[in-house]
């Protein structure tokens, strides 16, 4: 049984150096980098990284192991959890709405939904978005509950406000998952039909979404939580646990239910939200306007110096200049997507055991990665 798992061990380790054969050379890459990508070879990172600096890819890799049960190593293409970088595409679809003249960001609540409270009626869609509407962050249940548009819709108005609407930053996933339902209401179609029309295929994107993009054919990632030994006081023993993919949990016909839907869920790639990124800095899905209201610093956070835009956190004068940034995670993957605009410096991070490498390989990788930007200033 011990050799088995010895075996069974080396065939993993073996499968995390195959991921990486067929990548580019890291022999240009900055030193810093460099070292960050030895350490987490030796350590056993699993897991897909980019970085990438005014359009030249530094370190673009993939790790270890996407999938233990069927022996599936992480390549730069495996499909993965966004998560809340879901919430990006959410806010441009509103602000594609407003292009189209269908909706205004003043409107209300009232105005879409004539059964809303009285004490919800008056907020707006920019509360909404910058998490400014005083909204509950979660409903009971958990992302994966089967809860349906109407249901959510009732439950969350019967809910108590965290906070007076307007008065502060109250992080909201309740706030985004309307969002998407006004998207549905105002455009006829469900909401990641009109996403994809809109903003993913003008934007390049084919493996982004929850039903459309055909998953068939593409290793998607699965999820890892540390195991917890009870003979140490629930100390985490280092092993972990299946907790699989995404598409192995309920979701409805036409992707999660509703208390994930919009505000998170996301499957996607690191390719494509590469393309989503050029695709903003380019202008090519939204207006210029548009896409600066993207990245306006709108709503202070709890945080000196860290503000929320439309979908997407804001820090105007980070140690490193300007930096327009969000994470995504369901404490099993975890997603990291940053762009510091003044070194043109974007860093895209995952991984599939959040417990086990979350935050000391992101927070090492950044610090790697802005290093040699400054100095390249």
């Amino acid at each position: 049984m011990y050799f088995g798992k010895i075996i069974k061990y080396l065939c993993y380790m073996l499968l995390g150096v195959s991921s990486l054969v067929a990548m580019p050379t890291l022999s240009a890459a900055p030193l810093a980098l460099q070292h960050w990508h030895r350490q987490a070879m030796a350590e056993g990172f699993d897991g897909q990284v980019l970085v990438v600096q005014a359009g030249k890819p530094l370190l673009q890799q993939a790790y270890g192991v996407a999938d233990y049960e069927i022996s599936k190593a992480f390549t730069i293409d495996t499909v993965f959890d966004i998560g809340s970088l879901t919430k990006q595409f959410t806010a441009a679809a509103i602000l594609k709405l407003q292009e189209q003249g269908k909706l205004q960001l003043t409107d209300t609540l009232g105005q879409f939904f004539p059964e809303t409270g009285k004490d919800k009626k008056a907020i707006t869609l920019h509360q909404l978005l910058t998490h400014n509407s005083g909204l509950v962050n979660n409903l009971s249940g958990g992302d994966y509950s089967k809860v349906s548009r109407n249901t959510f819709i009732k439950r969350l108005f019967r809910s108590k406000l965290d906070a007076t609407p307007g008065t502060e930053f109250s992080y909201s996933n309740a706030g985004y998952a309307l969002l998407g339902l006004i998207i549905e209401r105002l455009s006829g179609q469900n909401y990641e039909h009109y996403v994809q029309q809109h903003l993913l295929k003008p934007a390049g994107l084919s493996h982004t979404g929850y039903r459309i993009p055909d998953w068939s054919g593409l290793a998607v990632a699965a999820g890892y939580e540390l195991k917890r030994d009870s003979f140490f006081g629930g100390k985490a023993d280092g092993s972990s646990k299946r907790w699989g993919t995404p598409l192995e949990h309920s979701w409805d016909k036409d992707g999660p239910w509703w208390n994930l839907h919009a505000n998170g869920g996301f499957l996607s790639t690191m390719g494509d939200l590469r393309r989503w990124q050029q695709a903003l800095q380019t202008e090519t899905v939204l207006s210029k306007a548009s896409t600066a209201l993207l990245f306006t610093p709108h709503v202070m956070t709890p945080r000196d110096g860290v503000f929320y835009g439309y979908g997407w956190i804001v820090e105007p004068a980070s140690p490193a200049g300007k930096v327009v940034r969000h994470g995504g995670s369901n404490g099993i993957f975890t997603a990291d997507f940053r762009y510091y605009a003044d070194t043109q410096l974007l860093i895209i991070f995952m991984t599939n055991n959040d417990s086990k490498f979350f935050p000391a390989y992101r927070d090492t990788l950044v610090e790697a990665a802005l290093s040699f930007a400054t100095i390249e200033e």
